[in-house]
């Protein structure tokens, strides 16, 4: 064989994984039919566990250097309610990098500090078989270059819309279709709060996101329902800012924002686990697993299956067996991000309080000694009023959200039903 791996998609999934197994002085090489650097569609946000995964490939100080705030807190309105601290515990930090930024970095690394062969702009056309086995691919150049080249693994890291996956009929399963359309873009001059924070606005069954990138440059983002579709496509840079201008405080903090481009959208995201294997074929990223984009985990869930299916590869080529490493890296997958998948679902489902059933809490919010009070008893009755399913949720985020081992909320046994 010609290499060793070939990785088709070179952005956050095939570049981490192409950086890895080059480390572990592996012969890789890397496909991508766009031109670097450039964005593409993207949630934007590494959360702390992600945070720790880039550390770990040896790119954390690159693209910090490249001048992406630390965010330590969150600020969440319910409507007209305000909630917010910090993301966790001290020392624990969201970036929000452009993927222009992050996926050029990941790629410089994996060519000039892994060794590995990278060609841009080059798609591939089809995969080559011998038998049932996949054994490599034919790809075609800008300049119109056919080129055939064989690889002891083939692996799609080529998105949602993988091709890999499409040509393989790789199955999905535990899948739902997209349940949100999303709109975003890149503003510059938005009135920065004192302590950068992410912001997140429930109001009306949308969500708004601001997601501070650099100083002076944020991200802004729209989930809207999907009658809402059509109309915002129709002049969508007005529709965008005039609901963006309608959340609370965000009239005032736009008044001087400006546009950088162009508002980007898509009519929604899918949810759905793919089988990530077979006959020498292999799925990454997007392309072996996704979810709505409302909870952020994105990026952080195509590291760490870099991180595991690195390891899996290399035992590979070194002589492991083929479908028993790859069964038990796609339980692995499924045991690691399954509780943010469901997460993830019941958080995009969940519809708004009317405004009526907000009484009580605005009741409470509205004088800081109740506020106070009713914090304190809620801490010491979580475990007793939470259902076992919005408390697995918990869990799971805690664990997800830190570095830091935290305390678990303790379980009360509860009477059936």
């Amino acid at each position: 064989m010609e290499y060793e791996i070939l990785i088709v998609g070179s952005r956050v999934a095939g570049a981490s994984l192409a950086l890895l197994l080059g480390q572990r002085g592996r012969r890789v090489l890397m496909v991508d039919r766009d031109r670097f650097p450039s964005d593409t569609l993207s949630t934007h946000v590494i959360v702390p566990h992600g945070i720790s995964l880039l550390a770990q490939l040896g790119v954390l100080a690159d693209v910090e250097a490249v001048g992406f705030r630390r965010v330590t807190r969150a600020r969440t309105y319910l409507k007209d309610c305000l909630f917010e601290g910090p993301v966790g515990p001290p020392g624990t930090y969201f970036l929000v990098p452009r993927r222009s930024n992050l996926d050029f970095i990941l790629i410089n690394h994996a060519i000039k500090q892994a060794g590995v062969e990278f060609c841009p702009q080059t798609n591939v056309e089809e995969l080559i078989r011998e038998g049932e086995r996949v054994i490599g691919a034919v790809l075609r150049t800008s300049a119109g270059e056919r080129r055939e080249v064989r690889a002891n693994v083939v692996v799609g890291a080529d998105g949602k819309y993988s091709r890999v996956a499409k040509w393989v009929k790789a199955p999905t399963y535990d899948d739902l279709p997209a349940m949100r359309p999303v709109f975003y873009g890149y503003y510059r001059n938005v009135v920065p709060l004192t302590e950068p924070a992410l912001e997140l606005f429930f109001i009306g069954d949308r969500i708004g996101f601001l997601f501070p990138m650099q100083p002076g440059m944020d991200c802004l983002i729209l989930e809207v329902q999907p009658e809402d579709f059509d109309s915002f496509r129709v002049n969508t840079k007005t529709r965008f800012e005039e609901t963006f201008r309608a959340l609370p405080l965000m009239e005032m903090r736009l008044k001087d924002a400006v546009l950088e481009g162009r508002i980007k959208g898509t009519r929604g995201i899918a949810n759905y686990f793919r089988k990530p294997y077979g006959p020498g074929w292999v799925l990454a990223g997007d392309a072996g697993h996704l979810k709505d984009s409302s909870t952020g985990f994105g990026i952080r869930d195509a590291l760490l299956q870099s991180f595991l299916l690195a390891d899996v590869l290399n035992g590979i080529i070194e002589g492991a067996d083929w479908d028993a490493t790859l069964s038990e890296f796609e339980r692995k997958r499924n045991h690691k991000l399954m509780p943010s998948y469901q997460a993830t679902i019941a958080s995009t489902r969940l519809h708004d309080l009317p405004t009526e059933e907000l009484a009580g809490l605005r009741a409470i919010l509205a004088n800081p000694h109740l506020c106070r009070a009713f914090m304190q008893w809620l801490t010491g009755a979580l475990p007793q009023i939470l259902p076992t399913h919005l408390e697995a949720e918990i869990q799971s985020m805690i664990k997800l959200f830190s570095s830091t081992v935290t305390p678990s909320i303790p379980r009360v046994p509860q009477e059936d039903g």
